[in-house]
């Protein structure tokens, strides 16, 4: 099949296939023939366990026989990193958290240039700039939908994913009568981090690119009628039906890939980096499980899916081998099968899409980039977040109220979680728009 051919439309580029691959030519750093060592700090404990960051190691090395590269890989990364940070000592290389405010970049990390530039290369580097400046080159990219097992979606009678809320629930309601032992929809409740992918879909729910930027001025973002409340309502009433697992809290994110992988959850709220994981717990059921848009349809009539960058590299700003480092970031993102390997869409522009994209195809979903807050406007939602509380995007707390009051864990209502959220962002926003 000719991946190259799917209809993704990128938000304000051309097609993933039109673009013309940037090829980086890269030299060993000498530095006169001393041999360097750079600390390489990520969230990817997998790829430690399985030795792919050694295979990573072995293979740059064999052009930059003059730096050693030492991999450490953290748990819980977004925390342990926050810590580290306020020191000096977080590595040559390192992903960027997100709880970096975006005018705090240049106290950090290094910057590795215009965005005017950058951005005819590479997707996703609007991700971490400021005022024009990149300070951090995306991993990769990531399709934001939801995972699915389509196996167990055809053995309840459907065999397309549902495309609106209703039919999704009612999808749900068939596999839990139809195949004892299965979980319509998991939650990842304790991951914590996985809850927050419930967010990322609001801008193709919406049908609007821009809609973040509108959002971080609006009033009641979360009142009845809007996306979020209506993202939100379809996790509520999955948990109020019982069509989630027995007991939310004690969810395990190795497990559920394994017992996806094996037929025995029909669906969760994860971007498109999950499916490889997923298929490669069961290589036999591997075709069974496809990225799906989530089951929301725009007025317009045009479902869409956002991608976006993953953790992005960053060089320390503490660094004392910044020229090493940045040639390790250039190997990783030109030449490394990080991409690949993470089943992801590669940030060098004119690469091939992924083959766990085709499942889009068939009904027609576009691929679309947010677009990038306007300038002066970098920090604006990040700083309404922030004020309001409530962990758009980023924390889990009241994605776990919304699943708590579901399954009855504690004596909310979905409808005064949504007003406690509003009434938060609202003072939020009156406090940081001007």
């Amino acid at each position: 099949m000719n991946r190259g051919k799917i209809k993704a439309v990128l938000t304000g580029v051309a097609s993933l296939t039109a673009i013309t691959a940037v090829a980086v030519g890269l030299t060993g750093c000498s530095n006169n023939g001393k041999k360097e060592t750079i600390t390489f700090i990520n969230h990817k404990t997998d790829f430690k366990q399985d030795g792919t960051w050694d295979r990573y190691v072995k293979e740059f090395q064999k052009t930059h026989p003059n730096i050693e590269v030492k991999v450490q890989a953290l748990s819980d990364y977004a925390t342990n990193m926050k810590t580290r940070m306020n020191s000096n000592n977080y590595g040559d290389v390192f992903m960027l958290p997100d709880s970096v405010n975006a005018k705090d970049y240049s106290h950090f990390v290094e910057p590795f240039g215009k965005l005017s530039t950058l951005s005819k290369k590479y997707y996703g580097v609007n991700a971490k700039q400021y005022h024009g400046t990149v300070y951090g080159l995306p991993s990769d990219m990531n399709g934001q939908g939801m995972v699915v097992n389509m196996e167990v979606f055809r053995k309840a009678g459907y065999k397309t994913f549902p495309k609106t809320p209703e039919k999704f629930i009612a999808a749900l309601k068939a596999i839990k009568a139809k195949e004892k032992g299965v979980t319509p929809l998991y939650t990842n409740y304790h991951s914590g981090w996985a809850l927050s992918n419930w967010d990322y879909q609001v801008s193709a729910a919406a049908g609007d690119p821009n809609y973040l930027n509108e959002m971080m001025k609006m009033k009641s973002p979360f009142a009845k009628g809007k996306p979020m409340n209506t993202i939100y309502n379809i996790l509520y009433t999955a948990c109020k039906d019982k069509l989630v697992e027995g007991d939310p809290t004690t969810s395990d994110w190795e497990q559920c890939k394994q017992d996806m992988a094996d037929n025995k959850i029909g669906a969760m709220e994860l971007g498109s980096f999950a499916v490889l994981q997923i298929q490669q717990k069961n290589k036999k059921n591997a075709n069974n499980i496809k990225f799906e848009a989530f089951p929301m349809t725009p007025k317009s009539g045009q479902q869409m899916v956002t991608i976006g960058a993953d953790y992005c590299y960053a060089i320390s700003k503490h660094s004392k081998h910044k020229k090493a480092a940045r040639e390790f970031v250039d190997w990783l993102v030109n030449k490394s099968d990080y991409a690949k390997d993470c089943g992801a869409i590669p940030t060098p522009k004119g690469k091939q899409i992924p083959v766990i994209f085709d499942s889009l195809k068939k009904n027609d979903v576009k691929l679309v980039q947010n677009t990038q807050a306007p300038k002066g406007e970098e920090d604006l939602l990040q700083k309404v977040n922030n004020d309001a509380e409530v962990g758009f995007q980023t924390t889990e707390d009241y994605k776990q109220k919304i699943i708590d009051a579901g399954v009855g864990n504690n004596k909310e209502s979905f409808e005064s979680i949504m007003n406690d959220m509003n009434s938060r962002w609202n003072k939020a926003v009156a406090k940081n728009v001007k």
